[in-house]
Order: C-alpha cells, then sequence, then structure tokens
C-alpha cells in the first residue's frame, strides 16, 4: 500500500509542478520524518499540510486547494485522525487537517477542525490550548485579509495566555497582534506588540518567536525608510532563527537584509545576503525563495554594471516563478527588468517592464509596491527627458503614499516633482 500511495503522491505534484514536483515532495517528507520512498496514510494529514503551505506560498490558494483535493481521492483523512490511539497524535492530525484547509481556502473546514480542537481544549481546561486553537482561528481571518476580526481572536488569545502565565503563548499572540497592526498600516501599535513579544519569548527562550518579532520590527523600519534600524533587526533575527530549524524564515530574513542593504546602495552586501537567501531556499525546498534571491540580487548586479548577469538572473527566476505562479515575484521581475533597460537607456523596453509590473501590482491590489514602481518609472523617464509623463508616474506614486500615510516616501516624492 505505502509504496503505491508513494507513487499517487509523486504523480499527483509532478502533473501540477513538473520536473520540480518531486523533489518538493522528498523535501517535505524529510522535514516531517517520513520515508520519501514509503509514504504511509499516517504521514498524509502533515505531508498535505506541507504540500498545501508550499503550493499556496508559490502559488495562492488554487494551487493549494488542487494539491489537497487531489490528496482527499487517495486516503479519507478524517478517517486516518480517527484512526489514531493516542489522543495527542489524534488532535495533532487534526490540527494539520486545520491548516491544510486554511492554506487550501477551505475556510468553513477550517473552522469546524479548530472549533472541535477548542471545545476540546475548554472541556480539559488546558489554556494553553484555548490560545493556541484562538490564534489557529484568528490566522483564518488573517488569511482572509479580514484584520478586525483577526485581531479579536489574537487578543482573546492572548488574555487567555494571561491568565495562564504562558510566557511563550503570550509572546506568540503579541507577535500575531503586531503582525496585523502592521497589515493594517499602524506601525506604532506594531512596534509596541512586537517589542513586548520579544520580552515574552527571552524570557521563553523561544527562538522563533523572537526571529519572527525581529523580522517584523525590521519590516517597520524598512517600510519607514529607516534602513539602519532595519538591518539591526534582521540580523538579530538571524542570530536567533539559525539555532532554529525555520529554514524559510532564515531565507526570508536574508532576503529582507538583502532588500536593506539595496536601499543603503550597498550593492556587494547585499549581493552576499542573497547568496545566503538563496542557499537556504535551496536547503529547504523553498523555490520561490531561490527564485526570489536570483531577481533582487540583479538590482545590484545592474547597478554593478553586470549586466549580462543580471538579465540572466532575471531570466532563470521569472521561468521558475511562472512555474510556480507568484505573482508578487513576477511584478518584482518586471521591475527589475525596467531598471536593467533603463540603465541600458533602452527606453522602449524600459517602459514595457514598467508598465507590466504596473499591471500585475494593480491586478492583486499591492499598493506599496505599485508606488515604489511608479516612482521609479517617474524617475526612469525623467532620465530620459520626458518631464511632463516623468510627473504623471510620480503624482501617481505621491497620492499611493499618500494614502499609505508613508510621509518620508511622499516627501521624497514631491521633490522628486519639485525637481523635474
Amino acid at each position: 500500500m505505502s509504496k503505491e500511495l508513494t507513487k499517487q503522491i509523486f504523480a499527483i505534484m509532478e502533473r501540477e509542478m513538473g520536473d520540480i514536483g518531486g523533489f518538493i515532495v522528498k523535501k517535505q517528507c524529510m522535514l516531517i520524518g517520513s520515508d520519501p520512498n514509503s509514504i504511509e496514510p499516517a504521514d498524509l494529514p502533515k505531508l498535505a499540510s506541507n504540500l498545501s503551505e508550499v503550493m499556496r506560498t508559490f502559488g495562492g490558494y488554487e494551487k493549494a486547494r488542487k494539491i489537497y483535493s487531489e490528496i482527499k481521492k487517495l486516503e479519507n483523512l478524517d478517517q486516518v485522525a480517527a484512526g489514531e490511539k493516542s489522543q495527542e497524535k489524534r488532535n495533532t492530525m487534526l490540527e494539520d487537517l486545520g491548516m491544510t484547509c486554511i492554506f487550501a481556502a477551505e475556510w468553513d473546514k477550517a473552522f469546524e477542525y479548530f472549533n472541535k480542537l477548542l471545545a476540546a481544549a475548554r472541556a480539559s481546561n488546558d489554556r494553553v490550548q484555548i490560545s493556541r486553537y484562538l490564534q489557529k482561528m484568528g490566522f483564518i481571518h488573517q488569511e482572509r485579509s479580514e484584520f478586525d476580526q483577526a485581531l479579536n481572536f489574537y487578543e482573546n488569545a492572548l488574555e487567555v495566555a494571561e491568565d495562564s502565565k504562558d510566557s511563550r503563548v503570550i509572546g506568540e499572540s503579541c507577535n500575531l497582534i503586531g503582525g496585523i497592526y502592521w497589515n493594517k498600516g499602524n506601525y506604532e501599535q506594531a512596534s509596541r506588540y512586537l517589542e513586548r513579544a520579544i520580552e515574552f519569548a527571552l524570557k521563553a527562550e523561544d527562538k522563533k518567536i523572537l526571529g519572527s518579532a525581529h523580522i517584523g520590527l525590521g519590516n517597520i523600519h524598512s517600510d519607514s525608510n529607516e534602513p539602519q534600524e532595519a538591518i539591526g533587526h534582521y540580523q538579530n533575527a538571524l542570530n536567533y532563527l539559525r539555532e532554529t530549524n525555520e529554514i524559510y524564515e532564515i531565507s526570508r530574513a536574508y532576503n529582507n537584509l538583502g532588500d536593506t542593504y539595496l536601499q543603503q546602495k550597498e550593492w556587494k552586501k547585499a549581493l552576499e545576503q542573497f547568496d545566503k537567501c538563496r542557499e537556504y531556499g535551496e536547503k529547504g525546498g523553498w523555490l520561490n525563495m531561490k527564485a526570489w534571491a536570483e531577481f533582487n540580487s540583479s538590482e545590484a548586479l545592474i547597478e554593478l554594471g553586470k549586466f549580462d548577469q543580471a538579465r540572466k538572473n532575471l531570466d532563470d527566476s521569472d521561468e521558475l516563478l511562472r512555474k510556480i505562479g507568484d505573482k508578487v515575484g513576477l511584478g518584482g521581475i518586471q521591475q527589475n527588468y525596467g531598471r536593467l533597460y533603463a540603465a541600458k537607456k533602452n527606453w522602449e523596453k524600459m517602459a514595457e517592464h514598467y508598465r507590466n509590473a504596473i499591471g500585475i501590482f494593480t491586478e492583486i491590489n499591492h499598493p506599496i509596491s505599485l508606488a515604489e514602481v511608479y516612482e521609479e518609472f517617474g524617475r526612469a523617464l525623467k532620465g530620459k527627458g520626458d518631464v511632463e509623463q516623468a510627473k504623471v508616474e510620480l503624482r501617481r506614486a505621491a497620492n499611493l503614499y499618500l494614502h499609505l500615510d508613508l510621509d518620508k516616501q511622499l516627501k521624497r516624492v514631491l521633490k522628486s516633482i519639485d525637481n523635474c
């Protein structure tokens, strides 16, 4: 049975992802401690969760849902969980299935799993677990961009955690609340909760939460055009995360650190961070992070005049992200193609790629990235000598920065308009 099941899992992933499908299965099996040559039914709840998370990260809910639907045809996963004799293992399976449903956007089923787990935790008055399951239910709302509802669940989770005096869960809840305020653009509140997350994570000696909270603070400072502060937080995050198995978070921290060195125009330092991002992305099977490192490094290569290498990196990452379906990444690639052709003074191709990036970021409603592209496009048009069109694009950037309440970026763009 296990050999046939293994063959079927590999076939599902290869149909969807081509030659990288088998690689993803092997990596995820290794991460959960399963034999990639002999997958058992009991492995499926956790494996389905991991594969769905990867597919959601790579290409969104649709890809995750497709993989999950195919796996469910192979085994009745609810029966697999029900057949587990250990209550602890059975609850873990149910939690894995709940997370799978979140990644696959099966929201009602996800609520069903976590409501069941929450009721059991309340019946046994297990306040740590009550808090954890409230967090998961908040995460469902967060994934749906229902930030006020998510905040309500996270605040309830924090209240229960404070009653139980569990430092780790308090820190985790504060970290999640900080993330919500960051998404809502309330950087002051986000910073307050992230600092509190660090305080309690230090008490609990939880390096994962410490790393995540420092990445969050780094993102706030980066968004606020405070690169030195951002660099300090990303470096702190890496100091903690290197002592964990959180490969994706390590890769993400290196990527964000590289981005911040780009802000500082420290091109060689940026390339060093992107090399590390690529290394950890490959190690953990996070091919999206490998691709992000490739296309982000192209910006530094362009500035260093290494146009051929920059173009190769962009072409390679474009091919991979098209397979994955990562639209945020594809928008970033088009933006960097625009930078490349602006540097080469190929104005027609420059405009084509910046407009492609604008189209993608408009489609997926990514306003901060859209504002940055408008600003870059405006400056490139100014370099071309097309002052009037440059002002049009810069005004579009200014309007978005005003809407996002990003004062430093707004002042910078208004100064650029005045200097046109």
